[in-house]
């Protein structure tokens, strides 16, 4: 269970249909989100980090996420091992699927990074923009 999103959601007092719709997915979407069941994008965890005001790392991070990524990969090389009949392919070949996996799996999680690092920068702009608005007035005042 992601339990910083169950706890969040229960604190403000709103239900799983009306969090579902401020990340504009279904409500069984949201459900497995919750029961992580599924993971939460970069951006979802940055929709939910502006409507709750904490960080959207919080979010990212829930049991049982490295497990499921890699279960996931390991399905998605046997169905292509499957798919393109083993017996007549190099041993070579195989390598080269489960490092293309791996490539994926680790791209996707510096997404979600380069992701987060962009949404502290806006933040760290939105403050610095404020912080000279008001240094200019200060300025100005003193003139």
């Amino acid at each position: 269970m992601n339990r910083i999103l169950y706890v969040a959601r229960k604190a403000k007092g709103l239900s799983a249909d009306q969090l579902a719709k401020v990340l504009e997915i279904t409500q069984e979407d949201y459900n497995g989100l919750e029961h992580s069941l599924s993971d939460l994008s970069a951006g979802q965890a940055i929709k939910l980090a502006k409507f709750y005001a904490i960080e959207p790392e919080l979010f990212l991070y829930n049991e049982g996420r490295d497990k499921r990524l890699v279960s996931y990969a390991m399905d998605e090389v046997s169905k292509i091992v499957a798919e393109i009949k083993p017996e007549g392919m190099p041993q070579h070949f195989y390598y080269r699927l489960v490092t293309l996996g791996n490539t994926a799996l680790t791209l996707q999680v510096e997404l979600a990074h380069a992701l987060y690092r962009q949404y502290e920068l806006e933040k760290d702009n939105e403050a610095i923009r404020m912080l000279n608005e008001n240094l200019q007035e200060q300025l100005g005042n003193k003139r």
